[in-house]
């Protein structure tokens, strides 16, 4: 199991409350477990949201996301407090992924401190690497460590190699890989042992070929040595380390209790075709439709523009003068593309698929006034296989039950939002 990150899903709205002392503030608590404004900056910085320079303020641009990031936090610790309960932390696939990413992050340390003391700038070889190779200097500085960084890293690793006197198997040679067992030792080392039953699983997504074996176990080799000189040096010991250790077992409990959950959530056949029974959509594949749109505060002025569209008036001037909607003035009405079928159908989809490209819908009551859509084009409709009709059908039907399980969580468990200044609508 690669990058693990939090498992996201979609949940009601909750309400966030500021303190004053806004940079500081614990935000929410979940059993014993508090949220904190820097974990909430922390998440909307990284992935999976991908806004690295967007800031949480009291008055953030970005409530409804900085809302679903608290939602999802506190989905993610009801989960995982379940998931201790259950003694995740014994099942074996956990302890593995959890060893190989422990000695992955040691290695990592360890290449890094090895790096940072051998590869040093060398101003005279940057100038000369300019001059011959026609580069700036920024470049040729950026390519010289590069290749120091690899010619240190072979060196140290093949120091190692002779210390800790690594051996590989004659298997490797004889043997056939279909014909290769779980116990069978492949490397040996006084260090470490690399048995088939190590690699095994990752052998297999490489496609099980001789050569891939080979780079594999090479891998696993370096890995296995910087871990165990990291080890030496007490880089385990690291507060850093430690910590991000500890981030890595909790998402990992997370994301393996999730797939046991989806796992009993499984529905049947009969139950899949009740589910697309009650949601045509399933059935027909997303289309792109282009639209123009305009908003008013009433429904009565929403009717009388759409009455002067029909009649010829021009529908971007129309929206420049009278929509209410975000840059309206300067987008003209346009707006990107929306896509109809990806989730059940909404009362604006239902209104594009009953017009034809340049018709304009009834007037359609929203959260911010009514509004009117111009269709300028949509892609063409087309039928799902059965197979893929399924396939969504299945998804939503496990997204649905593991939406509700959340529910019942959040209703056992005592969950607090500190409150002073609001920063939800």
């Amino acid at each position: 199991m690669k990058n693990i990150f939090f498992s996201f899903i979609t949940v009601a709205f909750i309400p966030i409350f500021i303190s004053p002392s806004f940079a500081e503030t614990f935000v929410a608590k979940v059993g014993e477990r508090v949220i904190t404004m820097e974990e909430l900056q922390r998440v909307l910085n990284s992935t999976p949201y991908a806004m690295p320079d967007a800031k949480i303020t009291p008055d953030s641009e970005n409530k409804k996301l900085i809302i679903q990031i608290l939602s999802e936090i506190i989905d993610s610790e009801l989960l995982y407090n379940e998931a201790v309960s259950l003694k995740i932390h014994q099942n074996i696939e956990f302890q593995k992924e959890v060893n190989m990413h422990r000695k992955s992050l040691l290695a990592d340390i360890y290449r890094r401190q090895f790096l940072a003391k051998s590869v040093k700038d060398n101003p005279e070889a940057v100038k000369k690497y300019v001059k011959e190779k026609g580069v700036s200097e920024k470049m040729a500085k950026t390519i010289i460590q590069g290749e120091g960084r690899g010619k240190f890293i072979l060196n140290e690793s093949s120091r190692l190699f002779d210390l800790y006197k690594v051996q590989y198997s004659p298997l490797l040679a004889k043997t056939d890989i279909s014909n290769l067992k779980d116990d069978d030792l492949l490397v040996s080392s006084t260090a470490f042992n690399i048995y088939f039953r190590d690699i095994k699983d990752v052998l297999s997504e490489l496609g099980n070929t001789k050569n891939g074996l080979i780079d594999l176990l090479s891998q696993f080799v370096e890995v296995e040595l910087f871990a165990f000189q990291a080890l030496k040096e007490g880089f385990d010991k690291d507060e850093k380390f430690i910590n991000i250790l500890s981030e890595y077992k909790k998402n990992l409990a997370v994301v393996m209790y999730r797939e046991q959950l989806k796992k009993k959530f499984l529905p049947d056949d009969n139950e899949i075709e009740v589910f697309i029974k009650g949601n045509s959509y399933l059935r027909f594949k997303p289309q792109t439709a282009n639209v123009l749109l305009i908003v008013t505060m009433t429904e009565k002025e929403a009717v009388d523009i759409r009455d002067k569209a029909i009649k010829g008036y021009n529908f971007y001037e129309l929206a420049m003068k009278n929509s209410i909607a975000p840059n309206a003035k300067a987008n003209a009405g346009r707006i990107d593309p929306i896509i109809i079928g990806e989730h059940p159908y909404t009362s604006i989809d239902g209104a594009l698929l009953g017009i034809k490209p340049g018709e304009i819908t009834l007037p359609i009551k929203g959260d911010k006034g009514y509004s009117i859509f111009k269709l300028t084009d949509i892609s063409p409709r087309e039928l799902k296989n059965n197979e893929e009709i399924k396939t969504s059908a299945k998804k939503l039907i496990i997204e649905k039950r593991l939406s509700e399980h959340i529910q019942e969580l959040r209703k056992t468990t005592k969950i607090e939002f500190y409150n002073n200044n609001e920063i939800s609508n």
